[in-house]
């Protein structure tokens, strides 16, 4: 085992020093939204230093990190010269130091596009980890339906590729990225593991293509093709459509690649992004190879407020119902589709799409004269219609919340606490049980449905090189008997309960990681956590769990 990580850390390391070139063009190219830089761009967020950024969805291309930096840049300088920046002198220093990082790795754009050369880099960036854990997964457990796909393990992070085995894991990742002009990229990360599985069944040996994408761009609107991931969230560790780190799709999508003001008066809502994504979930158990359309619109009206609104459907997959086109494409146009009436039922009219379809908003605000404590939040509804519309913030909808002090007495330390209530029956579906998932990976919050969740993390950040995070979490899950059924003759009031309470699943963490960053795009991180199950797997009893996780990251 020593022996093959010691090879593992040479050959990484021997190929990518040998690969690597200076990108001095700004491509087309996406940034992982896994990516390190991002912790540093929510840094300056918080610290109130950037401006026409949308946080809520990501990830940003090259080009769009280093217009990020560039007004950053410029709005600090403009504030020191103007002697009006609210922060003080210890907080503008370290903003500073961040901002040098970053604009280290994505200088702001050419101003003439015809002197940007081509990339080609056929190790764009590697990780070496080495992860041990006694954690087992378990399924969700969907209320009025099987068991959904997606599984559980609260105490690992979660990564784009399949979930770690419950033993140990080294893992290796590369990338590469081709650029033939600054208006296209090409980009792929594949993993190849080495476990030492608790289970005897499993294979030793794995591997996956993680990523793998092409990207044009045409002004400020990029179409992509392929494996890629989003992130549709207003901080780390949110999301309840895509999470902060959900699994990538395989998709085509549009996009625009930078915030752009609208028309008229729509002028006043400041600048806004767009993106609209088709996938194809996979294979899965039931209804497999079903369909996801989703898009997001979000708007900045000032600096300090963001809003966005997000629509997903479900639908299709092996053995669906069938229907006209007319109702594939109302069932895309949820201030149309809420208000109709659908048949499920009557065989001598038109069946409506089997389709599960999720509607919601999020927010972030930050207060200034709070010394910029921020407020971010999301609401969802799953499988929605006028009428259940009222249970958005009870039942049958899923909130999130969360409080960002970024200077907790001085700027080295910040602190967040964040509280989620899942409802009854987010995620799941009476017909398409395979849930919001892709590849049998969850793509929005792991709590999961009808479970609540409680958590507080602390970062200190002594200086731009180093931080360290504690966070402490609780969670419940429900193990409730549920009924469903229409309330009315013509079966239009679908109600689900609770029929009784059974006795809930507990589970508190505790987790600390340590990021180094170092010279020449070197990033150190470890992660350690251990987690108490108080009526594991609802069967009673209770149970410890640990992780232990180390990893060397290199980028370009």
């Amino acid at each position: 085992m020593r022996n093959t990580v010691i090879k593992a850390v040479m050959l990484a390391g021997l190929l990518v020093s040998i690969a690597r070139v200076p990108l001095q063009a700004q491509s087309a190219a996406l940034v992982a939204a896994t990516d390190l830089v991002y912790a540093d761009i929510d840094r300056l967020a918080e610290l109130g230093v950037l401006d026409s950024v949308i946080v809520g969805q990501r990830p940003y291309s090259r080009r769009e990190i280093g217009r990020i930096v560039r007004i950053a840049r410029q709005r600090m300088e403009g504030s020191r010269s103007a002697r009006t920046s609210r922060l003080g002198d210890e907080a503008m220093a370290l903003a500073d130091q961040v901002l040098r990082r970053v604009e280290s790795r994505f200088p702001a754009p050419s101003i003439d596009p015809s002197t940007e050369e081509p990339i080609v880099s056929p190790f764009d960036g590697a990780s070496l980890s080495f992860l041990a854990t006694s954690a087992d997964r378990r399924g969700f457990p969907g209320p009025g339906t099987m068991l959904t796909e997606a599984t559980i393990d609260p105490l690992a992070e979660r990564r784009l590729g399949r979930p770690a085995v419950r033993g140990q894991t080294t893992a290796l990742e590369l990338s590469q990225l081709l650029a033939p002009a600054g208006w296209l990229a090409f980009q792929a990360r594949e993993r190849v593991e080495y476990r030492r599985p608790n289970d005897s069944t499993l294979k030793q040996t794995d591997g996956e293509v993680l990523l793998a994408s092409a990207r044009a761009r045409y002004r400020n609107v990029a179409l992509m093709v392929g494996r890629q991931e989003f992130a549709w969230a207003q901080s780390a560790g949110d999301g309840l459509f895509l999470s902060s780190n959900s699994p990538a799709l395989d998709q085509i999508s549009i996009a625009s690649d930078h915030p752009f003001v609208l028309p008229w008066l729509f002028r006043l809502l400041g600048p806004a992004q767009g993106t609209l994504v088709l996938a194809d979930l996979g294979h899965s158990v039931v209804r497999s190879g079903s369909r996801l359309l989703a898009y997001k619109v979000s708007i900045q009206p000032s600096d300090a407020i963001e809003f966005g609104g997000t629509f997903m459907d479900h639908y299709l997959g092996d053995g669906h119902r069938t229907s006209s086109f007319k109702n594939q494409l109302i069932d895309f146009l949820p201030f149309i589709d809420v208000f109709r009436h659908h048949n499920y039922i009557d065989p001598t009219h038109e069946f409506d799409v089997d389709s599960d379809k999720l509607l919601g908003v999020d927010g972030r605000i930050r207060i200034d004269a709070l010394g910029g404590v921020t407020l971010t939040g999301e609401l969802l509804i799953d499988d929605f219609d006028k009428n259940r519309i009222r249970y958005l913030v009870t039942s049958s909808g899923s909130s999130t919340f969360a409080l960002i002090v970024p200077q907790l007495g001085s700027p080295a330390l910040s602190l967040k606490l964040s509280a989620k209530h899942m409802g009854i029956g987010t995620y799941t579906h009476a017909e398409l049980t395979n849930g919001i998932t892709t590849r049998g990976r969850l793509l929005g919050d792991e709590l999961g449905p009808d479970a609540k969740g409680y958590s507080a993390k602390l970062r200190w950040s002594p200086g731009a090189e180093m931080a360290f995070e504690v966070e402490g979490a609780t969670a419940i899950y429900s193990n409730a008997t549920y009924r469903s059924f229409y309330s009315d003759p013509a079966q239009t009031l679908f109600e689900l309960y609770k029929d009784s309470h059974g006795t809930d699943e507990l589970r508190d963490r505790l987790v600390g990681k340590l990021t180094v960053l170092g010279a020449d795009d070197i990033a150190l991180t470890m992660r350690a956590g251990v987690e108490r199950i108080r009526n594991a797997f609802f069967t009673g009893g209770g149970r410890h769990d640990y992780v232990a996780e180390i990893a060397v990251r290199l980028s370009q």
